[in-house]
């Protein structure tokens, strides 16, 4: 049988093709862009083979490193698999995650039958609340966070960018919806405590000359049933309403989005990092994000 590559240089291989970028690889694996830089040299020298080639500031994967980049995920998707299924303690088939209570009941729970189906071994409890979880004391392993991926002592794995767009119910004014940011001003308005609409119409171009007044809410799970209900528009984040839309809920008033520098994040302790479980729904969790 012939030697295979280390598994860590694989992993390397992969995430610098999944970035196409040595610097955002460098970044994930919290290791530096010359760390990386050599990892790849030293793949392409043993397997006889280039795999990247640079076309501007990207890397690419050439037609053999895209072939190695298909069989390598298949592997780590299919080892992280059995090792999830290893039950030599019973924490291990257990895991808790913290999330906002709007990404749980908008986005996590309705992918979670995918997850049972390919784990059914992992007990999973979704723990929701408004602030970060405490590692050390909360009982939590990992967390879907909104932030900057900052987090001092932590993993954090981006999931998905965030940006923000008017929406309503198709049903809003008996279909009567506004088609422009200064007639949408002009209908009742959803007020996300967290969130400006004065920035968003600030983006649009439409300077504002009064305070924008309506129905307040803290809960953005709870704001988002107004808007699904006709009470009024809200803002919708591009990372939860897309099966709303999908299923005729609500309908996108704009193609403008206010972008924001904030992303969700899978976040973690380096140290969970050898619960095989853990493996298993971080991984799974990135490739739903992928999917969104």
């Amino acid at each position: 049988m012939a030697r295979l590559p280390s598994l860590e240089t694989l992993r390397v291989f992969e995430v610098a093709c999944r970035h196409g970028s040595y610097s955002e690889a460098a970044r994930e694996l919290h290791v530096t862009h010359s760390a990386v830089s050599q990892r790849i040299r030293q793949l392409e020298e043993e397997l006889g083979l280039t795999l990247f080639e640079r076309q501007g500031n990207r890397m690419v994967p050439t037609s053999s490193g895209v072939r190695l980049q298909a069989g390598v995920k298949n592997a780590f998707s299919e080892l992280s698999a059995s090792l999830g299924s290893i039950k030599t303690y019973r924490t291990d088939a257990e895991i808790t995650v913290s999330l906002l209570p709007v990404m749980a009941a908008r986005w996590l729970v309705p992918r979670l039958p995918r997850f049972k189906a390919r784990f059914p071994h992992i007990n999973l409890h979704v723990k929701t609340a408004q602030s970060l979880a405490n590692f050390k004391s909360d009982g939590v392993d990992i967390a879907i966070r909104f932030g900057m991926g900052d987090w001092k002592g932590l993993r954090a794995i981006k999931l998905l960018e965030e940006e923000f767009f008017p929406v309503c119910s198709p049903s809003l004014n008996g279909g009567r919806l506004p088609k422009d940011p200064a007639s949408i001003l002009s209908e009742p308005l959803l007020i996300d405590r967290n969130l400006s609409w004065r920035a968003w119409f600030r983006s649009a171009g439409l300077k504002l000359d009064r305070d924008i007044a309506g129905t307040s809410f803290t809960d953005t799970n709870a704001l988002m049933e107004a808007a699904v209900t006709g009470q009024g528009i809200a803002l919708g984040r591009l990372s939860f309403t897309g099966s709303d839309i999908l299923a005729g809920k609500l309908v996108r008033l704009s193609e403008h989005s206010l972008r924001v520098s904030y992303c969700h994040y899978a976040v973690y302790p380096m140290s969970s990092e050898s619960n095989p479980a853990l493996v298993a729904f971080r991984d799974w969790l990135i490739e739903e994000a992928r999917r969104t």
